[in-house]
């Protein structure tokens, strides 16, 4: 398995990742190496999940300034923006590699960030509602038995007290 191999195009990469991702989904064993390789791939998905947060609450930002100006100037309404399902990861040695979430999940991730960037939701409920997601990726994708803290920084952020995770991250 060329697990995260980084020699490649962009575009390889990406479909590199997507077939990591579907590999580790698939493991069956529960052996030294398919659980590393499960942790891994957890760890990545929970960058990818914060990213994917501060994506959607950083276009969310972006987009509410074109689109008043664009009304302002009665030009008509930009599209809102979109997630994405491939997000760019640097790793413990410094090394970036491309990580893959299915829409789903990108989608859930993204709309949890436009939603605080608007203020629909507070940071409790947006780090609940993460938390959640990313419980169930580690649980039922990924076969783990703990789990993985979900926008640290937030919680960081707003000085909630966080429990530490097993990987020791």
């Amino acid at each position: 398995m060329a697990l995260f191999n980084t020699n490649k195009s962009a575009s390889a990469l990406k479909e590199q990742a997507k077939q990591d991702f579907e590999k580790v989904v698939g493991l069956k064993g529960e052996g030294r190496t398919e659980r590393s390789l499960r942790a891994r791939m957890a760890m990545l998905a929970r960058a990818h999940a914060d990213k994917t947060f501060i994506d959607g609450a950083e276009k969310t930002a972006l987009y509410q300034d074109v689109l008043m100006a664009a009304l302002a100037a009665g030009q008509s309404v930009p599209e809102e923006p979109q997630p994405v399902a491939y997000q760019q990861i640097d790793t413990s040695q410094g090394k970036p590699v491309w990580v893959y979430l299915p829409d789903e999940y990108t989608e859930q991730f993204f709309q949890l960030g436009r939603r605080y960037q608007r203020v629909d939701i507070t940071a409790e409920a947006a780090i609940e509602s993460a938390q959640n997601l990313l419980n169930q990726i580690c649980r039922f994708e990924f076969k783990l038995d703990y789990e993985l803290i979900a926008l640290a920084f937030l919680r960081d952020e707003i000085g909630q007290d966080s429990a530490a995770d097993p990987d020791g991250d």
